[in-house]
């Protein structure tokens, strides 16, 4: 496999993926993306914040840069205090308060550090918990100009009530969080919507012209299929057509939840949240 475009920094395997975007992986938990302007950047996601993302950023670039969150999930959100402040949907902040960390962050490392994937743990801070930091509110349509480069917000609330995407139409180029991603998209329990919300985001989203989606987690970018996979499943679920398996999310919620899949999409969900 050629991997001369990899490298690593701090633990974190980095790889430039476009031009002025680089993607870098948190220890197998999270993917977060560093994307470059003329004059500024901007850090999209600071995963849990495990390890030393600052300084990955500032290895990878000297412009002046602020964090975008895509949605309020810990593997999203736990770097922003390291970054003093952060954009984030209103509908969201309540995910990073710090009773609400308080409670789930043992559980939520216990998990991960149990991941397959996961290889962090020589990387990781000792005795740590993801602090308070200064939350900037984002709204759909808003532009961020980086210099020669812009972003769009665009909410998708489904995953989370709060969730965007970030769309950079010049160069066709989405950031996705968890909102389009090759693995199942949670939609259970208090911090999600339902799936006709979801279905409905979708359908807007896809009026949009990119070609290729960079996700939160896992492969990537992907193509504009998973999209268009993910919204023929979620019309399945609400019209009752769709198959459902059952699945075991009892590491993240104590309500009971199935799975649909269609093509390369898959949802997890419950009737609840339908």
């Amino acid at each position: 496999m050629d991997n001369l475009n990899l490298q690593k920094i701090e633990g974190y395997i980095v790889q430039q993926v476009a031009d002025g975007v680089w993607a870098i992986d948190e220890y197998g938990v999270a993917i977060v993306y560093l994307v470059a302007g003329t004059e500024k950047a901007a850090l999209i996601d600071t995963g849990a914040g495990l390890g030393n993302l600052k300084k990955v950023v500032e290895t990878l670039t000297d412009l002046p840069y602020f964090v975008l969150n895509t949605h309020g999930h810990i593997d999203h959100t736990g770097g922003d205090s390291d970054f003093e402040k952060a954009y984030l949907s209103e509908d969201d902040w309540f995910m990073v308060d710090q009773k609400y960390i308080a409670s789930s962050w043992s559980g939520f490392l216990d998990k991960t550090k149990k991941e397959p994937g996961f290889y962090g743990a020589e990387y990781m801070k000792k005795d740590w918990i993801p602090g308070e930091f200064e939350r900037l509110p984002l709204r759909d349509h808003q532009i961020f100009d980086f210099g020669g480069r812009m972003l769009e917000v665009l909410c998708v609330p489904g995953h989370t009530p709060g969730s965007v995407v970030f769309l950079d139409r010049a160069n066709k180029l989405l950031f996705a969080g968890d909102s389009v991603v090759s693995t199942p998209i949670l939609i259970f329990d208090k911090y999600s919507t339902n799936v006709t919300s979801f279905w409905n985001a979708l359908k807007e989203l896809d009026k949009e012209d990119f070609e290729l989606i960079f996700p939160g987690h896992y492969k990537r970018p992907i193509g504009k299929k998973v999209l268009h996979d993910l919204i023929h499943c979620a019309e399945m679920i609400i019209n009752g057509t769709a198959q459902t398996e059952p699945v075991d999310f009892s590491h993240m919620s104590v309500e009971p939840a199935v799975i649909s899949r269609y093509g390369s999409a898959s949802i997890a969900y419950n009737e609840k949240h339908i």
